[in-house]
């Protein structure tokens, strides 16, 4: 997340996309300290319950509503972020006009949240800014309809900005998704990660299980 800041993983249902969010929550808790990183989880189906330490979690949504109460803080906290207008050369160098820990923004079952009106949305004005911000947004969601879903103005935003893509199981018939990759079968927890760059190389996700 240093290289690039976002990663958006795709695949069908039982293929790993939640293992993969838990491994990565557990390792930027394993690599960090929480003064350096905070993780805020969007979780509707509760698969990732107890495994963000209390000391790393800055918010925990399992619901629309509980989404709805959440999602102020954070939006102030990056609009504070912003770049002042008044910021020095160096200042934007440096990124030293705010201080403060990444903000990881994890979501899991992107397709159940972003169902009519998508809360998660104004997420995408900051995306432009997010090496600037310490924002790194984690989203996972089915394969099925996901040609479709790729014109959501957040998931298009990670797709123009180069986020990395993490294309799992899943048919070709769904087109290419990201890159100029087209998903096919493969065993659970294993995916094409596709960089900015559009290199492409098989990874197979380490397993962490579940608390």
């Amino acid at each position: 997340f240093g290289r690039c800041s976002h990663l958006l993983v795709l695949g069908d249902n039982e293929c790993g996309k939640t293992a993969v969010l838990r491994t990565l929550c557990r390792e930027i808790i394993r690599t960090t300290t929480a003064a350096h990183a905070k993780l805020v989880v969007v979780d509707f189906r509760r698969s990732l319950l107890n495994v963000v330490e209390p000391e790393y979690l800055d918010g925990y949504a399992m619901s629309s509503p509980a989404l709805a109460a959440l999602l102020p803080g954070l939006f102030e906290v990056l609009q504070r972020r912003m770049p002042p207008p008044q910021a020095s050369a160096e200042q934007l160098r440096t990124r030293s006009w705010w201080s403060g820990p990444d903000l990881y923004v994890v979501v899991d079952d992107y397709d159940l949240v972003a169902v009519t009106a998508n809360p998660l949305a104004p997420l995408t004005e900051y995306l432009p800014y997010a090496k600037d911000l310490g924002l790194h947004l984690i989203v996972a969601r089915r394969s099925a309809g996901a040609a479709r879903a790729m014109f959501d103005p957040l998931l298009s935003g990670l797709r123009d900005l180069g986020a990395m893509g993490l294309m799992m199981s899943g048919v070709p018939e769904e087109g290419p998704l990201i890159g100029a990759v087209h998903q096919r079968p493969l065993p659970p927890g294993r995916g094409e990660l596709v960089t900015r760059s559009g290199a492409r190389r098989l990874v197979q996700v380490a397993w962490s299980p579940a608390p």
